[in-house]
């Protein structure tokens, strides 16, 4: 497919896999959806060029209205316990629930770890790693990602 047409059709392909998809989706064709976990994905939503969206199948991630996964953004829902009393470090797997807010940004290579909520009109900037929930109307940044700008303090 066209890699910025035909969103309809992707739109279409992801309900018939399950998935809740809103309407005036923009989805790259290079975007990468994996896993069988529950994906809800709002209005207005845009999942750029190799964007990731991982998860397993007692997850879930919703993608809220006018959200945006930048290219080559990456949204996982799995980890692993790690130990050394297993053959391997990455031992038994854990999976935890995704949230992207309304109106929020993850820019290009960043990361968002399990169990991590993006807050309302929250960025989180290019090449960060979500470790943390992001708070709404923030600017978060760097490994592990912190807050670094207040977007309520502009007003």
């Amino acid at each position: 497919m066209p890699v910025s047409r035909c969103n309809n059709l992707k739109a279409a392909l992801l309900r018939w896999c399950g998935a809740s998809v809103g309407k005036n989706v923009e989805i790259m064709s290079t975007a990468k959806f994996y896993g069988g976990y529950e994906l809800k994905i709002g209005d207005g939503v845009f999942i750029g060029y190799d964007a990731i969206i991982f998860g397993h199948n007692s997850s879930s991630i919703i993608i809220e209205d006018y959200a945006k996964v930048a290219s080559r953004a990456c949204v996982v829902t799995g980890s692993h316990k790690f130990t050394t009393f297993s053959p391997s470090i990455a031992g038994e797997g854990i999976f935890a629930d995704i949230r992207i807010c309304k109106g929020a940004l993850v820019d290009t290579m960043a990361l968002v770890c399990p169990g991590k909520t993006i807050g309302e009109m929250a960025h989180v900037a290019a090449g960060s790693i979500v470790t943390h929930d992001v708070p709404p109307f923030t600017r978060v940044a760097g490994i592990p990602a912190r807050v670094i700008k207040n977007f309520k303090d502009n007003e």
